[in-house]
């Protein structure tokens, strides 16, 4: 569990570290909550499941605009858009609709055959010290 969910400009050491096992996974939502109503209406329940992750799962709300160092150039094609990694490596991708069933499902769902080119969210965030790196 942790106590407070995890931002990549606090917890750069810690969420890179626990990168580097190849048992975690990192769970990203994408969003824009400044024009994105469906992004503001999943974010409570994001914040409330990252709350109570397993220390395996590492869970983070990216904005579009606030945490661009870490997206990069991708740009998603809708959002709210969930990633899930194995360590670095994406297995699946979904855009979540405003219901929030819809995020547990794609939680607990397989790993996708092909889920896409990958954004390369993971490999930044895995960087020990990514603000030194970019």
């Amino acid at each position: 569990m942790n106590p407070t969910p995890l931002d990549p400009w606090n917890d750069a050491a810690l969420i890179a570290g626990r990168l580097g096992s190849p048992y975690n996974r990192l769970i990203v939502v994408l969003s824009a909550e400044a024009w994105c109503e469906k992004c503001r209406q999943l974010r409570p329940h994001f914040d409330a499941i990252a709350l109570d992750a397993h220390e395996r799962e590492l869970m983070l709300w990216l904005d579009i605009e606030d945490h661009l160092p870490f997206i990069g150039d991708y740009l998603p094609a809708s959002l709210p858009e969930l990633l899930i990694y194995r360590s670095t490596t994406l297995e699946y991708r979904q855009v979540i609709e405003s219901n929030l069933n819809a995020l547990d499902a794609a939680l607990s769902a397989p790993p996708m055959a092909d889920p896409g080119p990958d954004p390369g969210i993971a490999n930044r965030l895995a960087l020990q010290d990514w603000a030194q790196a970019m």
